[in-house]
Order: structure tokens, then sequence, then C-alpha cells
């Protein structure tokens, strides 16, 4: 049977972490964890769990440094395939541990791709097509373990793992994203990446979800509301798809007739 490791880094994460072991208690073999400064309690809840199998400590806000860590002790438990994930999001009920053994059974698939809804709070996320077009996109991955898998070396925003080739599967398995529920956790996480990223207070503010349209949460996967909330994604993602190669193609035919000018620039001759 394939060996299921996930990765959690977390910072003061008390507010979810029975949620989370709950739910990766269940779906995982190992679960191993990072640190980087917990005061409330989350480190020695998390220590405490019998799935929680390595702990590693750092100070100092660095994303890119402390995920690669992270992923260097997960290999040193021999994975076969891995998912890093944070502490505020679950997924919903209806991936079970039997559905994550069958997956992890493919002989073609290397990586499954899983969407992320924000929530507004306990019971519904937001449902603006903003945060739709977001969710459409699968942000988060569970990767067959592979030796060329690397996390990008940033101090903020390190995105998911890089370097594993392959064959990537969307899903319709959905998580839920509750670090946005209370004022409190978003001014916490500004705070930080405010004085990395002053310059993005744009973006910070976004986080806030000011007047945001929300949706009720259903855990229902068999619904015809959770089947057609999926339907619109998919569409959604193709949308995205599509204009992504239709700027593709765009840029290739440019390219031909940017050439000659390229050429005598380089060339210090005359274009015309």
């Amino acid at each position: 049977m394939a060996k299921f490791v996930v990765l959690l880094r977390v910072k003061d994460g008390i507010r979810f972490v029975d949620e989370w072991l709950d739910c990766f208690g269940r779906l995982a073999d190992e679960i191993v964890v990072l640190d980087n400064g917990s005061t409330d309690g989350t480190l020695e809840r998390l220590s405490a769990h019998a799935k929680v199998c390595s702990v590693l400590q750092t100070e100092g806000y660095n994303e890119g440094r402390d995920k690669n860590m992270l992923y260097e002790a997960a290999r040193s438990r021999n994975p076969d395939w891995c998912l890093w994930i944070d502490i505020d999001e679950v997924f919903e009920p209806g991936l079970t541990r039997k559905k994550i053994e069958t997956m992890m059974a493919s002989s073609t698939v290397k990586k499954y791709a899983f969407r992320r809804f924000h929530f507004t709070d306990n019971e519904h996320f937001a449902g603006s097509w903003f945060r739709l077009n977001y969710s459409a996109g699968h942000d988060r991955v569970m990767w067959k373990e592979s030796p060329t898998g690397y996390f990008e070396n940033l101090l903020i925003d390190s995105p998911n793992v890089k370097g594993i080739a392959g064959f990537k599967k969307p899903t319709h398995y959905r998580l839920k994203h509750l670090g946005y529920i209370s004022k409190e956790l978003v001014d916490k996480k500004a705070e930080i990446y405010r004085a990395i990223i002053p310059e993005k207070e744009s973006t910070l503010q976004e986080m806030y979800m000011r007047g945001e349209k929300r949706i009720r949460w259903n855990d229902n996967a068999k619904s015809l509301e959770v089947i057609g909330l999926n339907a619109l994604l998919d569409l959604l993602l193709l949308k995205q798809y599509s204009i992504k190669a239709i700027k593709k193609i765009t840029r290739g035919l440019l390219r031909p007739s940017q050439q000659p000018a390229r050429l005598a620039k380089n060339n210090q001759l005359p274009t015309g």
C-alpha cells in the first residue's frame, strides 16, 4: 500500500487544529510539521497526535526556507505521495482514505489538484465571480514523490511544489479554507505580509472580503447544488485555459514580425 505523508507549516493555529487533525488524521499515514513560533498551544496539540511523526521549529518569517525544510523532513519518511496544506484548510467529508488510496494507485497520474473555497464564516463561502474564478483553478496539489521536487525559495508566497513532471489530474474534491472567517485572523496575516510587501496593500485588503457574496456550503457532493457548482467551475476553468491559449498563440504570431527588428537592433543596422 502506498504511503501518504502530509506536510504542515503552521503558526498559532489553535482555532483550527482539532478539525484539521480530525480530517488529516483519517487521510494521512504520517504528518510532518514545521512550527514557526506558535505561542497558543498549537505546537503541543500537534505534537501529541499519533500521526505526527516529525516536528521542526523555526523563527522569523521565511516561507520558502520553511517549506523546503519541511519537504526534506517528509522525504526522510520515505513517502510515495505528499500533500502540503495549511492548518486552516480541511477537505470535505466526501474525500475518504479509500479514495486517496484509489488515487495513489494510478500508474499515469503524478499530481492531483484540488479546489479551495474561501469561507466568510463557518457556514458560507465567498461566491463572487472573482472568488469563483479563483476556486476554479485548483490551487492545492497532491503529488507522487520524486527526487526532482522542490519549493521555490521565496520569502513569501512560495507556491505549490515544483519539479514534479507528469500528468496532473484536476478533481472535484473540495477544500474549505477557513482562514478569512474573522477580522482578527486576517489582521494577523496582513501584519506579517505588510512588513514584507508593503507595496501590495491593495492585495492585502482583498483578504477581508468586504461586501462579498455568500453561498451556503453543502457537504453532500452528490447533491444537484454541488454538481451544478462543479460544472460552473469547470466552465470557468475552461475559459481560463482558452484565454491562456489565445494569448500564447497571439504571442507566437507576433514573434516572427518582430524578429527582423530585433536582429537589426542587435547588429546596429537601420530597420527601415
